[in-house]
């Protein structure tokens, strides 16, 4: 069976191979790199999700780092992907398939887009995570509640 493509553009190919964290592009929309993890306790380890922070995963099996681009724009998660084959049969009969993934989503407000990562496991799952920033002190919750309480509660 033969790759024949991703289908998509080529400035996007090359930014999803970029080493960097995240970088902005001229219309302020960052592209993430997406890394792919070589085994699977490196996917466990990428498994953990921390106290204040993001994650998502969705299926992306048989697609590779350089046929995934993931971009953040504003509040915005953006995973798209194209990719097509094509083969012969045992019989002699021609084939081409294509492939495509999408999904879109809000990310929370204090959500850092600097500081996200994506990677892809070995099983086909792209995982993408960030760190939400810190509250500032005076608007950071306190344990205390306004409330309040009866004496019975």
């Amino acid at each position: 069976m033969k790759r024949v493509g991703s289908g998509l553009p080529n400035g996007s190919q090359v930014a999803s191979r970029c080493p960097s964290t995240a970088h902005a592009q001229q219309n302020q929309v960052a592209v993430l790199p997406v890394q792919l993890l070589k085994d699977s306790a490196a996917a466990a380890r990428d498994n953990v999700q921390a106290e204040n922070g993001f994650q998502m995963k969705m299926n992306a099996h048989g697609f590779t780092p350089e046929e995934l681009v993931v971009q953040v724009d504003g509040q915005c998660l953006m995973v798209t992907g194209q990719r097509q084959t094509e083969g012969c049969n045992p019989d002699g009969g021609r084939f081409r398939t294509a492939q495509r993934v999408y999904r879109q989503m809000q990310l929370p407000r204090r959500l850092d887009p600097a500081a996200m990562t994506c990677c892809l496991t070995p099983s086909g799952h792209l995982c993408v995570q960030g760190q939400c920033q810190a509250l500032p002190s005076h608007e950071a919750p306190t344990r205390s509640s306004s409330r309040l309480r009866s004496p019975g509660l």
